[in-house]
């Protein structure tokens, strides 16, 4: 059908449409609007003359923030749904902790012995990172010479790999984190009631001094983990942490913590 002569009206959009903050390259949380706040660049405004909050009073607002803003917009949406009989129960999210705090000295979790600090220059690259080894994207692939007919390729040099070495098995995974576990920073937190389904969707933020920074989470994929028992169960892992560019343009993953969902 021709459109010339019709009037076409665009889709608007409406604040709750943004359910999740975005955040810009650095990591600082782009204009947001939620629960009678603004926030703009990792700080937060309230009141009707956009007041720049600090101290105290920022501190209590971005945990309003962040409990509030995500659920009411998706809660304005309006989404349509049937309720299952057989799910009446699951009504509710429930965790058997929401408040975890861990103790860092000079000793733990990095010992006083080992290098404590690093420049940005010095931690492997995007590119060099084991926590990316397994995205095509990002694997080790030394140039060949192209294959003729009748003949395979053949390497074009001796390239070697400078990258970290990759993680590949659950057995790689499990030495990994078993530093964490040894020391007492790794800590369990129950899921008590969620969804038949159990859909769940996670925002990880450092709030520091008067701004909030989203972090950036790599998604390493599911491997049968043992936890530290000989209890095996498929478990999805994910590393959190930040991307910071150094002196040559080239970005680089900070990891700060891991999470595994069981």
């Amino acid at each position: 059908m021709d459109e010339t002569y019709r009037i076409c009206f665009e889709a608007s959009s409406l604040p709750q449409d943004q359910v999740t903050f975005e955040a810009d390259d650095s990591g600082k949380l782009m204009a947001f609007r939620g629960s009678g706040l603004t926030i703009l660049a990792g700080q937060v405004f309230s009141g009707s003359s956009v007041e720049l909050q600090t101290g105290s009073q920022f501190a209590s607002l971005s945990d309003q923030l962040l409990n509030s803003a995500s659920i009411d917009a998706f809660t304005k949406l309006r989404i349509l749904g049937s309720p299952d009989f057989f799910e009446q129960r699951f009504n509710e999210f429930i965790i058997g902790n929401d408040n975890i705090s861990f103790k860092i000295t000079d000793g733990l979790p990095i010992s006083s012995s080992a290098m404590q600090t690093a420049t940005v220059d010095q931690v492997e690259s995007l590119f060099m990172d084991k926590r990316l080894s397994h995205v095509p994207n990002f694997k080790y692939l030394p140039p060949v010479n192209r294959a003729r007919v009748g003949s395979s390729t053949s390497s074009l040099g001796v390239f070697p790999s400078l990258g970290q070495a990759p993680i590949i098995t659950e057995k790689d995974l499990d030495a990994e984190l078993a530093f964490s576990r040894q020391t007492g920073f790794e800590e369990t937190v129950s899921f008590l009631q969620t969804s038949k389904t159990n859909n769940l969707v996670c925002q990880m933020f450092e709030v520091s001094g008067n701004s909030m920074v989203k972090l950036d989470v790599i998604d390493f994929g599911l491997f049968n983990l043992t936890g530290g028992s000989d209890n095996v169960s498929t478990s999805h892992v994910f590393f959190v942490g930040k991307v910071f560019v150094d002196s040559f343009g080239t970005s680089t993953f900070i990891n700060m913590f891991s999470l595994i969902f069981c």
